[in-house]
């Protein structure tokens, strides 16, 4: 069963197996754990995992910062996902960002994409099916 909660800061192992899934397990240094610490209890954030039988399969941190125009919010969303997890994690993880993204008011969500970031399913592809467009260097869609 696949759930979405919360991240914590227990899930350091975890999210540097789907961050670097290549890479062996070297432990972080004191600057990559505090920043992960703060990322988990930051209000300002949304950062939750995708959990399916126990294992962590990605997960997704949502930004928000104020528009300079408009007195409203807008959402920048990165997500990782394992290249071996069931495609409907990377679905649901960006589901449940637009929903966390209209519950805060934010006419739109963007992605800006990494020039290293090619894992399935989380190609230009998968974003462009679920409703986003390019614009310039970025992608945006509208939640209204």
């Amino acid at each position: 069963m696949l759930t979405i909660r919360r991240g914590r800061r227990t899930d350091l192992a975890a999210c540097q197996a789907v961050l670097f899934p290549d890479t062996p397990d070297e432990g972080w240094c004191k600057a990559e754990v505090r920043h992960w610490r703060r990322l988990a209890r930051d209000p300002a954030l949304d950062f939750y995992v995708a959990q399916q039988d126990g294992k962590l399969q990605g997960m997704i941190l949502v930004s928000y910062i104020r528009r300079l125009r408009r007195s409203s919010w807008q959402a920048i969303v990165d997500i990782a996902v394992f290249p071996s997890a069931p495609a409907q994690v990377g679905q649901a993880l960006l589901n449940f960002a637009k929903e966390r993204a209209k519950q805060r008011a934010c006419p739109s969500v963007v992605w800006l994409p990494c020039s290293g970031q090619s894992t399935v399913p989380l190609t230009p592809t998968f974003f462009r099916d679920n409703g986003f467009q390019q614009v310039g260097e970025f992608w945006s869609c509208l939640l209204e």
